[in-house]
């Protein structure tokens, strides 16, 4: 509407001194590690590694969807995220949401193994993940015909979402004791704020540790007597 007005196609902007309503916070919902092998294993042997992605590496769909074979390094044990799958009437190839969702993230060794199976067992020349035509896939697609059916097969709610896997993968970061900036760089948060708001509860023992710190910072000046009188 600023640049309507800017472009002199309205006076003034009707959007001033709206109040906006409250954002409800983001539902978090974590799997532990036996519900993601179980996800895994329900998918088509062509696709369980997807769901690792999600949950070991933290990828979004999208880049989970769009990640090619020269992407992952397995000699220094990095995942490079470089761009993602996006539906602009189809499928195509896009940049990450975000100058900092171009990143690299550690990729650990049971993930790595299971990435060099499905290298060795499909032999994917680009992508790793692609329809049986070896097309782009759809995100609603996958999500219909893949996703559902094995968080089905596997006990999950029916309204466990791939992002769910995500999420996952962040509070097990945070729960081993990992810094939480360096969980946001492997995310893709352009502001660790954005991490902190979302998962800062789940830093493990950080209400002890500030119990901790204030009474190690205080509790020596507990012993200093008063000032007098005169000393005020």
């Amino acid at each position: 509407m600023r640049g309507a007005v800017r472009d002199g196609l309205i006076s003034k902007t009707p959007c001033r001194d709206i109040r906006l309503p409250h954002a409800d916070k983001t539902v978090i919902r974590l799997l532990v590690s036996y519900q993601v092998m179980r996800v895994s294993r329900a998918m088509p042997p062509k696709y369980g590694p997807l769901v690792l992605l999600g949950a070991a590496a933290g990828l979004r769909q999208g880049e989970a969807l769009g990640l090619s074979v020269d992407r992952v390094r397995f000699a220094d044990q990095m995942i490079r995220i470089d761009r993602q799958v996006v539906i602009d009437r189809r499928p195509t190839m896009a940049t990450p949401k975000s100058p900092a969702s171009v990143r690299e993230v550690p990729m650990p060794v049971f993930l790595a193994e299971a990435l060099e199976k499905h290298i060795a067992d499909h032999s994917p020349a680009d992508l790793l993940f692609s329809t049986s035509h070896d097309n782009l896939m759809r995100r609603d697609y996958f999500n219909a015909r893949i996703w559902k059916p094995a968080i089905r097969a596997a006990g999950l709610l029916p309204d466990t979402t791939f992002h769910d896997l995500r999420h996952t993968f962040a509070s097990t970061a945070l729960a081993e004791g990992v810094p939480i900036s360096e969980v946001s760089r492997w995310l893709g948060h352009e502001s660790i704020t954005t991490t902190v708001d979302l998962y800062g509860h789940l830093v493990p023992e950080a209400s002890e540790r500030a119990r901790t710190a204030l009474d190690s910072a205080f509790r020596s000046a507990l012993d200093v007597p008063p000032m007098r009188p005169e000393q005020e």
